[in-house]
């Protein structure tokens, strides 16, 4: 996917929410490593926009930290399953 054109490749994953580009972060090394820089916020800005009503990143959080935080069980502090006692 990495041999794509930038601008292709920027075209489709406009078009995602961001728990998918969390996805697509963790398939390979090399998506990892160009989804996880800070040249890609604007990618997650963008994904997150496709959310309506989602509040903004806080200041203090990178936009994949928040999209963890938000979309998945993954407690932000240690990334550790959360699991509620039943």
């Amino acid at each position: 996917m990495l041999n794509m054109p930038l601008d292709i490749v920027q075209e489709i994953f406009s078009y995602l929410e961001p728990l998918d580009l969390l996805h697509l972060a963790r398939t390979t090394k090399s998506l990892r490593q160009f989804m996880m820089s800070r040249s890609s916020a604007f990618l997650w800005r963008n994904s997150r926009r496709n959310i309506p009503g989602l509040p903004d990143c806080p200041i203090q959080m990178s936009e994949p930290a928040y999209a963890t935080l938000m979309f998945t069980s993954y407690c932000y502090v240690g990334f550790s399953t959360y699991r509620q006692k039943a």
